[in-house]
């Protein structure tokens, strides 16, 4: 064995070099402890501020096989917050916002994946009970990712709304109107995407009322600017006008309409802040009253769930035409 040299085995270190690393491991077992638990506290204030340090500002992508909520609020990533017709404040405004909140929060906690996409985004801890600041802030986006109507085509959803460009629930320069599908695991294939205003609250007629034209009655969202329809002149004649505007908004499906109904049979839904052809709005009416030729039966408001509004502005000075076989005006006007 004489002039034998130690040689450690293939694949093992030295003794001394063991021991050095024995030193590193340790270490960093204790650094990474000492960043847990500075971790481990964060959370700690987090939970008793009522927010946590990691929430994510975005409401984030959602998985395969995502659900409608969880598409939604993708969208809103990308293209800012949804501009709509908040149902609180139109057609009419109210003054019980808190309370609707109050109200519908149990409802909100049942849509799971929706309601923990709207924590996230508002960096609020899941708890048993929530502040009445909570409450409110969870009702506010819930709202607003209810409005976007997502229409199922195949494997993937198709959408038409309008978007703030930012986290800004107001109109900005980069407002867009964008017209796209998004498929259950969050990719988003846009069609158009231009600028755009806000929506025109109201917009107010029913999908499927009836519109009087020299060429019959056709259903409010089949008719486009330039259509012919039947108005009433300045002088009380019934005459044939082109129309010079068409709109249509999406709504939640919390929105309400008026179901006016007249003594003799007619029968239309539309929105309270609706402007009559007498100068009121429709939500003014109360039964009894003479309306049109004919007496109010009964005005009663009702869940409107179609998805979106519309209306049309033919025209000439008064913007009349017939709905159903109702003269109202028009919000376009």
């Amino acid at each position: 064995m004489r002039g034998r040299r130690f040689r450690p085995r293939r694949g093992r270190r030295p003794v001394a070099h063991r021991g050095a690393e024995r030193d590193r491991r340790e270490r960093h077992r204790h650094a990474r402890g000492d960043g847990l638990r500075d971790r481990d506290r964060r959370h700690d204030r987090a939970d008793r501020a009522g927010h946590h340090p990691d929430a994510r500002a975005a409401y984030g992508h959602p998985h395969a096989d995502a659900e409608p909520g969880a598409a939604r609020a993708h969208a809103v990533d990308r293209f800012g917050r949804l501009l709509f017709c908040d149902p609180d404040f139109y057609p009419v405004a109210r003054a019980d916002e808190q309370a609707q909140a109050d109200q519908r929060f149990p409802e909100i906690q049942k849509d799971a994946p929706t309601f923990s996409a709207i924590l996230a985004h508002l960096g609020i801890v899941p708890a048993a009970t929530y502040t009445a600041e909570q409450r409110l802030a969870v009702y506010r986006d819930w709202k607003m990712l209810n409005a976007l109507r997502l229409d199922p085509v195949g494997a993937v959803f198709h959408f038409v709304a309008i978007f703030s460009g930012s986290t800004s629930a107001s109109p900005s320069p980069q407002s867009s109107r964008v017209d796209g599908t998004i498929d259950q695991r969050g990719t988003i294939t846009v069609a158009s995407q231009t600028p755009s205003g806000p929506p025109p609250c109201p917009i107010c007629l029913a999908i499927g009322t009836l519109i009087a034209t020299p060429n019959g009655d056709v259903a409010v969202e089949k008719l486009a600017v330039g259509d012919l329809v039947w108005t009433r002149d300045e002088d009380g004649l019934r005459v044939a006008a082109r129309l010079t505007a068409v709109g249509s908004t999406p709504v939640p499906a919390t929105h309400e309409v008026v179901r006016l109904a007249l003594a003799d049979g007619r029968l239309v839904y539309v929105s309270p802040g609706h402007p009559t052809a007498d100068g009121r709005r429709v939500g003014e009416l109360v039964a009894g009253d003479r309306y049109d030729e004919a007496t109010v039966t009964s005005v009663g408001r009702v869940r409107y769930d179609a998805g979106a509004t519309f209306d049309i502005l033919p025209a000439g000075a008064t913007g009349l035409y017939w709905a159903n076989g109702v003269l109202l005006g028009s919000t376009l006007h």
